[in-house]
């Protein structure tokens, strides 16, 4: 449903405050809503949810302790530390005071804004989606001001030569404690593809994908008895890269020949996550996830396979996630230094924050 063209503000309490510096509950409930229409379409686009958007989907618990409502919750409030501390530090380091980082600021702000008008359609159906969560473009602006800081402070400590920056001794330390390799052998047991009359699968002309039509109570049957002798074979010791070539229906591992690089934090069936991180090397596993049966078969951690053109998709978040470690150290005592509105958080529901509106929400490399 769109919001109203209209909406209006009222007076926000302060949900977090570092000494000058105060983030209100209007914006702190924006950037909420930011995060769960964020990670819903990143789990539609993985195939871990369909349909409609479906509020229980917070409840569910991703990696065996927390609900995915408190992994948003946990992400937003460490944001918000990250800028109010970065806030602080803009200042000590001069920016404030300084023309050109000012105008600098002011131009990334106005391009974020001007961004999120065309995408909403008009500067008053902006104002009326930022209504929804109490606020209007003046606060979003703040709130931007917040973000473009962080972004300038981070990558003036951390970002190559900056006095933190993440070294390529870090990034391998990383990539061998968090991540597992593996290759699969993905058997689709849910749907097969229709042919045309030359046997090949057949595209919808208005969707560009693949039709298909689902497998029979018989066909189900066959893939299951199918998937466990292949998993016999490559456990006896059978080739497994021969076994991908031969029988695996993903196309993903005809291009990432070095497997794939699993941490616990990647966008892919928890099923299969789990089965990686929790095997060993030679290990020959199967999982029946989200995408269909999965013979797995663990591979080890050869020195240096992030630092690869063809690997790189894998690791993309492996700086952000080294850097948000590093901040912890830096900023250390910093962070004792926040307040936040204990009475709010004790009246916070995520289920009372609705997604924000799909159109502010772009990919990653908009």
């Amino acid at each position: 449903m769109l919001p109203p063209l209209c909406a209006c503000t009222v007076s926000s309490p302060a949900y977090a405050s570092y000494g000058k510096y105060e983030i209100t509950v209007n914006m702190y409930e924006y950037w909420i809503a930011y995060y769960k229409a964020r990670f819903y379409s990143s789990f539609a686009d993985y195939g871990l949810v369909d349909g409609e958007y479906d509020e229980s989907v917070w409840d569910e618990t991703a990696d065996g302790d927390k609900t995915l409502a408190q992994q948003i919750v946990e992400h937003v409030d460490t944001q918000i530390n990250e800028m109010l501390i970065c806030a602080g530090i803009y200042d000590e380091l001069g920016l404030s005071n300084n023309a050109a980082a000012k105008k600098q600021l002011q131009n990334t702000i106005d391009e974020l804004i001007n961004q999120d008008m065309n995408a909403a359609g008009s500067r008053a159906e902006l104002n009326g989606i930022l209504g929804v969560y109490g606020m209007n473009i003046d606060i979003l602006r703040r709130a931007l001001e917040f973000e473009a800081k962080a972004t300038v402070v981070t990558d003036k400590l951390f970002g190559e030569g900056g006095e933190h920056a993440v070294t390529d001794e870090e990034r391998e330390q990383y990539y061998q404690t968090n991540y597992g390799r593996a290759k699969h052998i993905l058997i689709k047991n849910d749907v097969k593809y229709v042919l045309d009359d030359k046997g090949e699968p057949k595209v919808n002309i208005y969707t560009g994908r693949y039709e298909t039509e689902e497998l029979t109570a018989e066909e189900k049957e066959e893939k299951r008895k199918l998937a466990e002798d292949l998993l016999s074979r490559a456990q006896s010791g059978e080739d497994f890269d021969a076994l991908i070539d031969g029988y695996n229906e993903d196309g993903g591992m005809t291009v990432y020949t070095d497997g794939y690089f699993v941490s616990a934090d990647s966008l892919l069936d928890t099923k299969y996550i789990t089965a990686v991180l929790t095997s060993k090397d030679g290990d020959v596993v199967l999982a029946e996830t989200s995408y269909g049966l999965m013979i797995i078969k663990k591979y080890p951690l050869e020195a240096g396979m992030w630092n690869t053109e063809l690997n790189s998709v894998f690791f993309s978040d492996m700086d952000t996630n080294i850097i948000s470690q590093k901040k912890t150290d830096v900023f250390g005592e910093k962070y004792t230094q926040i307040s936040r509105n204990a009475e709010y958080r004790d009246a916070f529901r995520l289920s009372d924050i609705a997604p924000l509106d799909g159109r502010l929400i772009y990919s990653e490399d908009q």
